[in-house]
């Protein structure tokens, strides 16, 4: 299986770990990735200009058709961006029209249907959970994990389709438990991280991570699990408030391809965290 891989724009600055993990992960699943030269999802304009959100979006998209592969998200901000203009571009005739016409000045032309993929949707739907199970040589028993679902990708439901319980989702879980690790029924695991809040609401998105960091603890997690850029970097912009306030230690927030980097004893410098004992 070949996928045109769509990191994110701030992996590169921000969270690196992130796209060297999951390729270091999808190598051992047999996965095949190419980077083609993208653009930003669209995610940041959509509530501003949705001409512009579509363009940037669907551009995406277009050269992934021109190279006959199917798109793989890591951020599902990015997921959320990509599927919502899918649909406008399927949905909106006028829209449809103004786009291409827009793309046409590079050469592009986008027809619809280019398959899109987060990295759940892909281990989940796409790939044998066998051959998942046989390259985790370090299952991490006894370990509780929380996943953090963030909220783009999840809705709306009947667009995203990550998973066909949207107010319920057990796909992040299915995955955990793949690595030999144990979900915990976490409850706030589904609301948002407070990253959007962050240049609106300062205090309350303080609040909301802050508030995810305490019951996870609570609800005996040793670890959180994120699968999208900007929970992750909220997670560590919460660590740091933790830290600064002089209080013990927060639990781990690491990756989905972290912990599956783990479980399959990958290198540190594969993973940016230490292999599992």
């Amino acid at each position: 299986m070949k996928c045109a891989l769509f990191s994110g724009c701030r992996t590169g600055f921000d969270i690196p770990q992130h796209p060297t993990s999951a390729k270091a992960v999808l190598s051992r699943l047999n996965v095949k990735v190419e980077e083609l030269e993208f653009g930003c999802c669209g995610y940041p304009v959509k509530e501003k200009n949705l001409d512009a959100f579509l363009l940037l979006s669907i551009r995406n998209l277009a050269i992934a058709q021109a190279h006959n592969l199917p798109v793989l998200t890591l951020c599902k901000c990015c997921f959320g961006a990509l599927k919502q203009a899918e649909h406008y571009f399927q949905n909106d005739w006028e829209k449809r029209v103004l786009i291409n016409s827009m793309l046409q000045k590079e050469g592009l032309h986008y027809k619809g249907g280019v398959k899109i993929h987060h990295m759940l949707t892909l281990l989940d739907r796409e790939i044998d959970k066998g051959v998942i199970q046989r390259s985790v040589i370090h299952p991490l028993d006894g370990i509780k994990v929380a996943a953090s679902y963030g909220c783009h990708a999840l809705r709306p439901s009947t667009i995203t389709g990550l998973d066909d319980r949207p107010n319920a989702p057990t796909i992040f879980e299915r995955i955990i438990t793949l690595t030999g690790a144990e979900p915990v029924n976490w409850s706030k695991g589904l609301e948002c991280c407070g990253n959007p809040l962050l240049d609106k609401n300062s205090a309350l998105a303080r609040d909301f991570i802050l508030k995810k960091y305490e019951t996870a603890k609570q609800e005996g997690a040793d670890i959180i699990c994120t699968a999208c850029n900007y929970c992750h970097m909220q997670f560590e912009h919460g660590r740091d408030l933790i830290l600064k306030s002089g209080s013990t230690n927060p639990i781990p927030a690491i990756l989905l391809t972290q912990l599956l980097g783990q479980a399959m004893g990958l290198e540190k410098d594969l993973t940016g965290v230490e292999t599992a004992a």
